[in-house]
């Protein structure tokens, strides 16, 4: 389905975000093209394999709770815990503080969310071990990511219980490109039935109202029109593999 971007209203609770992310998301050839366009060849794009832990049943997802592991080659991964959407006035202080918590602000066409993460750097070795099922999921996951995992996640579901979803293979390019002042980030998320293609640029939420404003005009430049889809890029991902047991 085709959206025309509209731009939302920026919400009262702006000032408590750490960063705005700008995101359309377009079908595989849409995007093909439009990457083409802004000047961004897919070949050379750095490829990330992408994983998600839930429950069989998708319990967090529910609950609005992510929890992604991502690597990128032998070189380097991460592991996020992800609260969405979450409220910045509800949020632990002192949590804030942390280094490697953030606050943002996604806004698509139909939509805006607010998200909170902690996310930690991992060795390839290590992920590699967790995704083959050698050493337990929670593993990767330092002790503030697991008290946050804890606070938010539904009633039984143990961290080292949960099942493993994915790699989705992901291709990232970014850059800078003609008529837009900040960092563009082009995304192919390979999904089995439906691969997409996100477009999207992060800027702080100082410079919020500004890039929020120029966005559509961007997009149009380059005539992009934003589609709207059922599921978020996590949620697809989680419905499309089938769980496997994390570690046994």
């Amino acid at each position: 389905m085709n959206a025309q971007y509209a731009v939302p209203d920026v919400p009262a609770f702006l000032d408590a975000c750490d960063t705005v992310e700008l995101k359309a998301v377009l079908t595989e050839a849409e995007g093909r093209r439009a990457a083409r366009s802004l000047g961004f060849d897919l070949g050379d794009a750095l490829t990330r394999h992408v994983y998600y832990l839930d429950t069989p049943g998708l319990a967090l997802d529910a609950a609005g709770v992510i929890m992604r592991i991502r690597q990128t080659g032998d070189a380097g991964a991460d592991a996020t815990v992800r609260i969405r959407p979450a409220d910045p006035a509800a949020l632990d202080p002192e949590l804030r503080r942390r280094k490697g918590f953030h606050v943002e602000l996604d806004m698509c066409p139909d939509r805006f969310v607010c998200s909170a993460s902690l996310k930690t750097r991992l060795a390839g070795a290590t992920v590699a071990a967790a995704v083959a099922g050698r050493t337990p999921p929670g593993s990767l996951f330092t002790p503030r990511q697991r008290r946050l995992y804890q606070a938010y996640a539904p009633h039984g579901a143990a961290l080292d219980g949960l099942s493993l979803f994915g790699p989705v293979r992901v291709r990232r390019l970014a850059g800078a490109v003609r008529g837009w002042q900040h960092q563009l980030a082009v995304q192919l998320w390979e999904f089995p039935a439906e691969p997409v293609l996100e477009l999207s640029s992060k800027v702080a939420a100082a410079d919020a109202a500004v890039a929020v404003a120029r966005w559509s005009s961007f997009l149009d430049l380059h005539r992009v029109i934003p589609r709207l889809f059922r599921h978020t890029k996590s949620q697809t991902a989680l419905r499309a593999s089938a769980p496997r047991a994390a570690y046994s």
